[in-house]
């Protein structure tokens, strides 16, 4: 609840973030690294391999997905980042031809 309210948003669109239902925006994951103090990057990186195998708090959403599921998830999460890419790179939103 608390990280709902410090992004402004609802705790049921954080609850979806948390079981992967939902995909973020870039500005949503900034957001969210930033209210939590570290790099965005960070929140797609399993840490458990690099500090010797112990699971965060709550697991991964991840780790119940099977393959098609995860499958699809990252399709999701690419067809986000590409629409949010061409927008960035639509003529109109830069100053000029590219």
């Amino acid at each position: 609840m608390k990280l709902a309210e410090m992004l402004d948003t609802s705790t049921s669109y954080i609850g979806e973030i948390e079981i992967c239902a939902k995909v973020p925006s870039m500005g949503m994951v900034e957001k969210i690294a930033e209210a939590l103090g570290i790099e965005p990057f960070r929140l797609f990186v399993d840490d458990r391999d690099r500090i010797g195998g112990d699971a965060p708090a709550g697991g991964s959403c991840l780790e119940g997905l099977t393959a098609p599921e995860r499958q699809e998830l990252a399709r999701r999460i690419i067809a986000r980042i590409s629409s949010e890419v061409e927008q960035i790179l639509r003529p109109e939103n830069s100053g000029g031809p590219l």
